[in-house]
């Protein structure tokens, strides 16, 4: 008597389990494939991953149907979902359908290709490639991925589809048949995509492709490593700095880093000689400080004023950065105080006078503005705060016969522009100007949150790759060792960097997570999200919170966090997986982010 087959079956639901399904005899199916299963009483797609001749269920239910001809996923990506959800606090089924395109989530039968087994025996190399541009970075890696090409696939990794764009018109010279897939695709051309590059493919994708690699991947380039838009904020969270390590120890690929600079997790590592660096002669940019403690209550300084005058005298083209939108910083009765909030995220509204609107600087929804105020009936509304429209007012007024634009509309006769930190999203392009002005490093710098130090630096180093004469930098804090190394090697300040963060335990010398509580009801939420922190601090956290997140309101949910720091990665991966399990549900949606 033949012994029954039974499969192991992964659901994309929020179980921490899989479920055992009998296979019938005349079924012939391999670890990998979509099956039709029956699940409490709803017919649902499931991976079979596993096929066994035991279960400790009496009465199996029978495999429905089989959809695959040959398995839609390899036996790796399995392992892969397996150790993601180990390492992250969120259910198998969730990442392992991640793997497959949307079409491939229903119940319809596809024609697969059959998947070769590979035989690796390599040991995988990691690479940091610091240099200034992508263009430098690119004429280093592509004769790498051209070798790698013969063999297998290689996958490409940009953080933004407007880096992507620009990214495509460059690679595709040497490498034609580049193939793309990204999120804003449909769901026909991911799928046609995601058949496309099952092997020998050059992939360029954003974060989600990681999920979509080919059978015979080689290589994986992660450019732009340092770029927060790498960090997946919604469930499942992830960071793919960590998928692609994963990846690359299943794999057994190598992987490139590149970027001007490394990310402090990069940094560690280079530290501990896991990833090799190879470094480019960097342009020496000039950075100068303007000192604006004696000037604190003027919008527009007198050393700006200076500067300019000098920079327009030489028909110069400058920028003036300043990082918040709108003609204020929210909008407010001039008697009662009242604020006036987005009816939809509950953020501030800020004042717009190219739209003559209030608009919603989290979700973008406007709303008409009346001159009296609603709530007491006497005041006005007015703006109040510094946005980069009341910046550009200021200096109408003082240079009424320049031509001064916004960013998104300026052009060649375009004198001083205007631009908030959008400007990044031309870093591909070949446009230059001769002068900078940072205006509120300062604001940067003091944001509730251990990296703004760090993402200011950042920020600052690629800002200088658009000025061909000098980037300013007004403060009133230029003892700061961020400002004083911003002109040294660039390991002085990632030194000084680690210094602070081992002396108060932050990553990577401790661990950070927060847990986000998301519900439509904001005294639930807020009930819950107090469980949640007394408990945290019965299991010996150091823990911080509720604090409300910011919009409070997203996507009709109010939201509240929590912030936890370790100094055992283990444990705490180990106590937020049990925690999130024991807090989810009962209309209460949870995100957990992990550093």
């Amino acid at each position: 008597m033949k012994k029954p087959r039974i499969a192991k079956v992964i659901l994309p639901i929020a179980l921490e389990r899989e479920f055992d399904y009998l296979i019938p005899a005349s079924f012939n199916v391999k670890a990998g494939s979509r099956i039709l299963v029956d699940f409490r009483g709803v017919t649902a797609v499931g991976i079979l991953s596993e096929i066994t001749s035991h279960s400790a269920i009496e009465k199996i239910k029978p495999v429905l149907k089989v959809l695959d001809t040959n398995p839609s996923l390899a036996q790796d990506a399995i392992e892969f979902a397996k150790r993601l959800s180990k390492y992250y606090p969120y259910p198998l089924g969730e990442f392992l359908f991640m793997m497959l395109p949307g079409y491939l989530k229903k119940p319809k039968p596809a024609d697969m290709a059959a998947i070769l087994k590979e035989k690796k025996e390599h040991t995988p190399q990691k690479l940091f490639i610091k240099a200034a541009s992508f263009k430098e970075r690119y004429e280093t890696w592509k004769k790498v991925a051209a070798e790698k090409l013969k063999s297998g696939s290689v996958l490409i990794l940009l953080p933004q589809i407007s880096y992507l764009n620009e990214v495509k018109k460059i690679i595709e010279r040497d490498f034609p048949d580049l193939k793309v897939m990204h999120s804003y695709q449909t769901e026909k051309e991911l799928y046609a995509n995601w058949l496309a590059t099952r092997k020998k493919s050059l992939i360029l994708g954003s974060r989600m492709a990681i999920f979509y690699y080919p059978y015979d991947l080689q290589l994986i380039v992660m450019e732009e490593e340092n770029s927060p838009y790498y960090s997946q904020e919604e469930k499942p969270f992830y960071h793919l700095f960590d998928v692609v390590s994963i990846l690359s120890k299943i794999k057994k690929v190598d992987v490139i880093f590149g970027a001007s600079y490394p990310s402090i997790a990069a940094y560690h590592l280079i530290n501990q000689k896991e990833i090799k660096i190879e470094e480019k002669e960097e342009p020496r940019k000039k950075i100068s400080f303007v000192n604006i403690g004696e000037y604190n209550r003027q919008l527009i300084s007198p050393i700006l004023i200076e500067l300019l005058n000098k920079s327009l005298s030489l028909n110069q083209r400058d920028v003036v950065i300043w990082n918040k939108t709108g003609f204020g910083s929210y909008l407010a009765c001039s008697a009662c105080g009242f604020i006036l909030k987005c009816e939809s995220c509950t953020t501030f509204l800020k004042q717009s006078l190219v739209r003559n609107k209030g608009v919603c600087p989290s979700c973008g929804r406007e709303r008409d503005l009346s001159k009296i105020c609603n709530l007491c009936n006497s005041g006005y509304i007015r703006s109040v705060g510094l946005g980069i429209e009341r910046i550009e007012a200021s200096l109408k007024r003082i240079f009424p016969d320049i031509r001064i634009d916004e960013w998104e509309k300026r052009t060649q006769e375009s004198q001083i522009i205007l631009a908030t930190s959008k400007i990044l999203s031309s870093m591909y392009g070949e446009e230059k100007f001769d002068n900078g002005f940072f205006l509120d490093a300062d604001y940067q710098m003091s944001r509730l949150d251990y990296e703004a130090t760090f993402n200011t630096y950042l920020y600052i180093k690629k800002l200088t790759f658009f000025f061909k004469e000098n980037l300013y930098i007004f403060t009133r804090n230029r003892e700061h060792y961020l400002f004083k190394t911003l002109d040294e090697p660039w390991r002085n300040f990632y030194n000084a960097e680690f210094a602070a963060r081992k002396e108060l335990k932050l990553p990577p010398f401790g661990v950070v997570a927060q847990i986000t509580l998301r519900a439509p009801d904001a005294e639930k939420v807020l009930e819950r999200s107090n469980g949640l922190f007394k408990k945290l601090l019965e299991r010996g956290f150091e823990a911080y919170g509720p604090f409300k997140e910011q919009p409070f309101r997203l996507r009709g949910k109010f939201r509240y966090s929590i912030v936890i720091k370790s100094k055992d990665e283990y444990y705490l991966r180990k106590e937020i997986k049990q925690i999130t399990k024991e807090t989810r549900g009962r209309g209460i949606q949870l995100a957990v982010t992990i550093h």
